[in-house]
């Protein structure tokens, strides 16, 4: 998302652009058909969505669990954003931010390493330092937009401040999607992951830089590795000071009516395969829709992780 005035590439909960200090104007459930508050109402935890008077779930006794609304950012009608701080944590160490240049839609997606220090930080300086070097060098092959992209998202990590050696260096994972003549760019460091959805079809584009996916390739059962407490680790990110990431490029041709999706493992820990990522979609919602529902489904099954999304429905026209 870019500031309307200057043009600076914009962060999650920022109520101002840091460059021009233009108000920003975020959509939000105010402006939503038929919702009037900053917070909502989830399912039960056991399933059930009807409470009694008292909030108390009818079926077994557990108060109802209220929570502050998504964050919701909309660049226009076919690409929005969504991400909150789940149930667990205190604060979203999650960061999204979208540009539209031309027609040429930019996406990326950072989650902060939870043991790492400046979290946050990481997560929001990784967005938006590779949306503004994809629009700096937009005279280059895709390819290397995306490379030079992610390497200076991972140097201004690197050049945070450590100032907390009890938890890692600052890190982060991120996924960058680029649209543009149709054909979906894309490139990641980490388990945040690139989805698309067409026709009642979901195929995962991003392999996960994790521990599990490793001893998968070295022969190990899944069954067995998933056993080990190693198993959910990941083994590449953004501002490891003392390696450099391997990062990740690919690129697919589009069709008309696909939904690309990009999120964080705040989504995908509840919905690891495919189908069950399809069980989530459904084709009558709008995209702002579609997203607080994907956000709020991972709450209801307990929201242990900042959830973050982004979906752009693809149109040759838009």
């Amino acid at each position: 998302m870019d500031c309307k005035q200057c043009g600076e590439v914009l962060g999650t909960g920022f109520s101002f652009c840091e460059a021009c200090g233009t108000a920003i104007s975020v959509a939000t459930e105010s402006n939503l058909a038929g919702v009037q508050s900053n917070t909502i109402s989830i399912a039960c935890a056991c399933g059930h969505a009807e409470f009694d008077v008292d909030s108390i779930c009818e079926n077994c006794g557990r108060k109802q669990q209220i929570i502050d609304f998504p964050d919701l950012q909309v660049l226009n009608a076919m690409t929005v954003s969504a991400s909150h701080r789940g149930l667990q944590h205190t604060e979203n160490q999650d960061a999204v931010a979208m540009r539209d240049s031309d027609g040429i839609f930019s996406l990326a997606v950072a989650d902060g390493v939870s043991t790492a220090c400046r979290s946050k930080e990481a997560a929001h300086v990784a967005v938006t330092t590779a949306l503004a070097s994809l629009q700096t060098h937009s005279d280059m092959r895709a390819s290397q937009r995306l490379q030079i992209a992610v390497s200076a998202a991972n140097d201004a990590i690197c050049a945070l401040p450590y100032d907390d050696h009890t938890l890692a260096e600052p890190e982060a994972t991120i996924v960058l999607a680029m649209i543009e003549a149709g054909q979906l760019h894309y490139a990641w460091v980490g388990d945040s992951r690139l989805y698309v959805v067409r026709h009642e079809n979901v195929v995962q584009l991003t392999e996960d830089d994790s521990w599990l996916n490793q001893q998968i390739k070295a022969g190990i059962s899944i069954n067995t590795a998933l056993k080990d407490r190693n198993a959910h680790c990941i083994t590449q990110c953004l501002g490891m000071r003392d390696d450099v990431p391997v990062i990740h490029f690919a690129s697919m041709k589009l069709e008309s009516d696909t939904a690309i999706l990009l999120c964080s493992d705040g989504l995908w820990n509840y919905c690891d395969s495919p189908a069950m990522m399809l069980a989530l979609f459904d084709s009558r919602l709008t995209v702002s829709e579609q997203c607080l529902r994907l956000v709020n489904l991972a709450n209801q099954q307990g929201g242990h992780d900042n959830i973050s999304v982004i979906l752009h429905r693809y149109s040759p026209s838009v």
